[in-house]
């Protein structure tokens, strides 16, 4: 179907502002019926429910309406408070930016508004609600990257329009950027997004994280699990650490390896917990220990992701289930690292060493203590005995009561 056979039947509405082909006009917009219009595959927004899609059915059915129905639910799981905002205003003051479509019915900017609009005209059966105000763009004379360029600049430049999810937007990049046959240079996105090349050649920097995160667990290019574990704070900070001018060239594979093994293993505040790490990977004879002593858990781990089982649960659920035994041990070494650099460089080193002291015995399971047969609560008891003899010394030192 083409869009423009039908224009003549078409409302018009107000004119909007377009830049194609590097040239600004003005553009006619018109009230295009719900039916006629289809979402766009190639969205970025939706780029990992794409691939989530994708990976569990194969492709797509080929009905207009099936396809519809699908990529719907995808725009209202990318941001349903967003959604849920949108709606709210249409249904009070009606559409009040214009949309964006070629003349095939695909949708280059305005899926959610689109959404919007087919979830009110069924619940409300309103005839108002049942058209997309929106420039209608003749598919044959503009090319793949033209539409991009469009699409760009309207999600973009535009004041305030960047609220992709963060593993989203790193797609996006890795699209138009990096992935064989990608159809923008640094310099052509930056044109066209308005942003710094600095920050965009850093963006492509966590993209390539993001490929290389998706390769070690075994998920290559399954982006959707890369949104469901929300790793993208804890690749930046990898980031920093593996562009660190104390890293060495020569060191920055088994690194990245032993941070994206943390990434796995860690629960709580991950991006905290990798941060925290940078200073112990920056000095180099702790670095070569830490990754020295954590070599066996590290090939334990590579084995454990590599298992069949494994992969395919991975790929079904996001979820990484690695041997307990394994992560504590691992989790623990780090730890000892991340906490012997606190108290090299710490002030107040004794109180730090206290303080973790104290942690460590409010961890003490008070009810195992309770089962100890005869030999252990003897064993108890003298590790008890010499830590009370190290705190009546210390109290000594300050004369405390």
């Amino acid at each position: 179907m083409n869009l423009l056979d039908y224009i003549e039947s078409y409302e018009e509405t107000s004119t909007t502002t377009l830049r194609l082909k590097g040239v600004t006009s003005e553009f006619q917009a018109y009230r295009v019926p719900l039916e006629s219009l289809k979402y766009n595959v190639k969205n970025d927004r939706i780029a990992t429910f794409i691939t989530q899609y994708m990976d569990e059915t194969g492709e797509f059915p080929g009905e207009l309406e099936e396809v519809n129905a699908i990529l719907e639910k995808f725009i209202v799981n990318s941001d349903p408070d967003a959604l849920k905002k949108t709606k709210n205003n249409i249904h009070a003051i009606g559409q009040t930016e214009i949309a964006v479509v070629m003349s095939d019915g695909i949708i280059i900017d305005g899926n959610r508004r689109f959404t919007a609009l087919r979830q009110i005209y069924r619940e409300t059966g309103k005839v108002e609600f049942g058209y997309l105000r929106a420039v209608i763009l003749p598919r044959s004379q503009y090319n793949d990257k033209d539409i991009k360029r469009l699409e760009l600049n309207l999600q973009h430049a535009r004041e305030s329009k960047v609220d992709y999810n963060p593993i989203e937007r790193l797609v996006g990049i890795y699209r138009d950027l990096i992935q064989e046959g990608h159809p923008f240079s640094v310099e052509e996105y930056a044109s066209e997004t308005l942003i710094s090349q600095s920050t965009i050649k850093e963006e492509m920097g966590i993209a390539k994280l993001l490929v290389e995160y998706l390769k070690y667990i075994n998920q290559p290019e399954k982006f959707h699990i890369a949104r469901s574990q929300r790793v993208d704070g804890p690749l930046r900070e990898v980031f920093k650490i593996l562009k660190s001018k104390k890293i060495d060239k020569e060191d920055v594979i088994d690194t990245r390896e032993f941070l994206f093994a943390n990434i796995i293993s860690l629960d709580g505040d991950i991006t905290r917990k990798i941060r925290a790490l940078k200073p112990v990977m920056e000095q180099k004879e702790m670095r070569d220990r830490i990754i020295e002593e954590t070599e066996d858990f590290l090939d334990d781990i590579n084995d454990n992701l590599t298992d069949e089982s494994v992969v395919d649960e991975v790929s079904k659920t996001g979820m990484i289930n690695i041997n307990v035994d394994v992560l504590d041990k691992f989790n623990n070494l780090t730890e000892q690292y991340v906490d012997a650099n606190k108290l090299s460089t710490a002030k107040n080193q004794p109180i730090e060493i206290l303080k973790k002291s104290l942690e460590r015995v409010e961890k003490v399971d008070k009810e195992a203590v309770e089962r100890f047969d005869e030999e252990l609560k003897m064993e108890f008891t003298s590790y008890l005995t010499k830590i009370n003899k190290e705190l009546e010394g210390l109290k000594e030192l300050v004369n405390a009561e």
